[in-house]
């Protein structure tokens, strides 16, 4: 499974893990883990919002222990957490402590974390990091993060805003700089975002949750978390090999087969090769995951010794299908879409064949029929 944060205002630890209960991790399993660290703190989980519903954290406690690194570093060691969750949580600590140190220039051990909120801050990385565990995500993508501006008090004084640990610790990551005159990204929310990969991915959406943010903004005040699995894992491949010796007759046997085994496509393009033979060269475009069955399937049906492959960039519409009626019947049409203005209307092949030749009317006919009624839902 896979998470992509959308980041609609920005991100902070309690966004987070209010996301990830909206999107279906249990509120009680959460506690029951949280209890394995000692501290003492209350947790309570609502239901708010205006326009949309999600879901708000509020953690409380009495606890305002000055804690350095090490302090945390041993709750976490000492707890009965996985050690998985054990591993993540105590390298986000140290990210943060070490950004911290390199801003105010002091050791990373005189570093405490009361303003980072002490037991909050405990609760919102390591909570995340179980309901991540819990929900089977093995890989998070995110959107450029959101920033506001302005000035912020902390316990060293006034500081701007983006906060200058957060600004550390996205470092390398994209930001998107707004006039939002408040701070909506803090620390927190940007060391879990090290855990991300800052693109889009494809993928087949199974849950969806929103956190709630306690400030009121003139934007939706929200981090929305989409969950589902990943389409395009392992990223998209092109396999290819040169042949001059095969049977052209197998060809569509051999594509078909490729299709039927997931690839994106598969073509041949004649080609000139080495002592001026003839041939082909088979090209097929595929997912990583999808890898290896591929290059078993060109072995085993063609005559190549080898082929090669290589990892590619890929960029595609937003698309949709649409049924559309004429006065030879129903055509489908896939319209596609580039920054939410239609460019490419395609009626399917398959059922304007059929329909042309059950009115026995040129194709072409039943093509242009089709594209003209998509053109008017779309204008």
């Amino acid at each position: 499974m896979i998470a992509y944060i959308d980041i609609v205002s920005g991100i902070s630890g309690d966004m987070f893990l209010a996301a990830l209960i909206d999107a279906g991790f249990s509120a009680k399993k959460l506690l029951d883990e949280l209890k394995k660290l000692n501290i003492n703190f209350d947790m309570e989980v609502k239901r708010e919002g205006d326009v949309i519903k999600g879901t708000s954290l509020y953690v409380y406690s009495r606890d305002d222990k000055r804690r350095d690194l090490n302090d945390i570093l041993s709750i976490i060691e000492d707890s009965d957490l996985s050690e998985n969750v054990k591993e993540r949580a105590k390298k986000l600590f140290t990210d943060i402590a070490n950004a911290e140190a390199k801003i105010h220039g002091i050791d990373v051990e005189q570093v405490h974390f009361h303003e980072l909120g002490g037991v909050d801050t405990i609760v919102d990385i390591v909570g995340s990091l179980i309901a991540l565990e819990g929900l089977g995500i093995s890989k998070i993508y995110s959107s450029p993060v959101k920033v506001g501006r302005g000035i912020v008090e902390c316990m060293h004084g006034k500081l701007p805003v983006p906060a200058p640990a957060t600004l550390e610790l996205l470092k390398g990551k994209p930001i998107e700089f707004t006039d939002i005159d408040t701070e909506i990204t803090t620390p927190t929310g940007a060391a879990l975002l090290r855990m991300a990969e800052f693109c889009y991915p494809e993928m087949e959406v199974e849950r969806i949750g929103y956190g709630m943010g306690k400030k009121k903004l003139d934007i939706p005040n929200l981090l929305r978390i989409v969950i589902g699995r990943e389409v395009d894992a392992g990223g998209v491949y092109v396999i290819e090999t040169n042949i001059d010796d095969m049977n052209p007759e197998l060809y569509p046997h051999v594509i078909s087969n490729l299709i039927d085994a997931g690839a994106l496509d598969a073509f041949i393009i004649p080609v000139v090769m080495k002592k001026n033979r003839g041939g082909v060269l088979l090209k097929v475009i595929a997912t990583g995951n999808k890898l290896e069955e591929i290059k078993k399937i060109i072995y085993e049906e063609t005559t190549t010794f080898g082929c090669r492959y290589y990892k590619v960039m890929r960029d595609k519409l937003e698309r949709e299908t649409v049924e559309v009626e004429t006065e030879y019947g129903k055509i489908r049409v896939k319209i596609g879409y580039f920054n939410g203005r239609a460019i490419s209307i395609s009626p399917e092949y398959e059922d304007c064949a059929k329909v042309a030749k059950e009115n026995r009317v040129p194709i072409r006919e039943v093509y242009e029929k089709a594209r003209e009624r998509a053109r008017k839902i779309v204008s």
